[in-house]
């Protein structure tokens, strides 16, 4: 597994793509990593009516949904976080679904709040928590 270190981009290095480019470039991160596919759903999973976007080289992406939830964010580029989960706010992102741990702290950062909690499916696994932008 490789995980590749270089310099933030710039929102406008983040682009618009059609639903099979995305699900192409998801598929090789998440057979690439495990980390990525344990916290992405299958590129099948992907609904089609979603606004999909990735970077330039294609090593991080993400979608929004029809209703505005972010989906599939993933970066096989270690520091892209904060300015990927920035461009979907940017581009209509306002809930999201996570597993907890670390990210519903890290997705607060941004002003993301818990509306509900679900115990995972999976005895013994974080639960889910669904979060929406402060209004």
């Amino acid at each position: 597994m490789s995980i590749i270190e270089t310099p933030s981009f710039a929102l406008s290095d983040v682009l618009s793509v059609n639903v099979r480019w995305y699900r192409f470039w998801l598929a090789a991160a998440r057979a690439e990593s495990a980390r990525i596919a344990d916290a992405t759903s299958t590129p099948d999973e992907m609904p089609d009516d979603a606004r999909y976007y990735l970077t330039r080289d294609g090593q991080s992406g993400f979608g929004v949904a029809a209703d505005g939830t972010l989906i599939g964010l993933f970066s096989r580029v270690k520091g892209r976080g904060a300015s990927l989960v920035q461009a979907a706010i940017d581009r209509g992102a306002v809930s999201l679904d996570c597993f907890d741990g670390f990210l519903p702290g890290y997705y607060a950062g941004f002003g993301f709040q818990e509306t509900e909690r679900v115990a995972n499916w999976t005895p013994g696994g974080p639960d889910v928590v669904f979060m929406s932008l402060k209004v």
